[in-house]
């Protein structure tokens, strides 16, 4: 009975998300963010793990975490699945307290991970940190910094980061 039971609540995950995937297809504007479908296929554990296999990387999705991760990396940064972005996006969120931390401090294992993520060399490393400290610290010392949601402060280190690579 366990078996049978264990199979029903697959399937029933798989068309489930194969009904999201399909139905929602442009929950956001294109111009904006990607549509869920995209989403789904594209970004989060899924997405790295199924990068060639659209169906798989959605059921992974799905299966995983109900897509969270897949959305936030989507919905936050819309190009952040293209590429390496993807794994900076996700970083950062997962990241973002000890990202945070080793951001006051001025260095730290996260701090470097960010640079390796963002292809820095061991020698542009130290450059790059501190641009992204300088440019934090602005952010932080805004008076709503405090009423910002880890998803936008999320945001925010990404454009900072982003703009540095440009």
């Amino acid at each position: 009975m366990k078996k049978g039971l264990g199979m029903f609540l697959f399937v029933w995950l798989v068309v489930v998300t194969v009904i999201v995937s399909l139905s929602a297809s442009n929950v956001f504007a294109e111009s904006e963010t990607k549509d869920l479908q995209g989403i789904y296929e594209e970004c989060g554990l899924g997405g790295l793990l199924f990068p060639r296999w659209p169906v798989g990387a959605s059921v992974s999705n799905f299966t995983w975490d109900f897509g969270t991760t897949a959305s936030t990396s989507g919905l936050t940064t819309p190009d952040a699945c293209k590429g390496g972005e993807e794994k900076l996006a996700m970083y950062i969120y997962q990241s973002y307290d000890s990202i945070e931390k080793d951001l006051s401090k001025g260095d730290g294992k996260y701090l470097d991970m960010l640079a390796s993520l963002s292809g820095k060399t061991t020698e542009e490393k130290d450059v790059f940190i501190k641009a992204i400290r300088d440019k934090f610290q602005d952010v932080v010392e805004k008076d709503d910094y405090t009423s910002l949601t880890r998803l936008e402060k999320t945001k925010k280190v990404f454009d900072i980061i982003v703009g540095e690579l440009s």
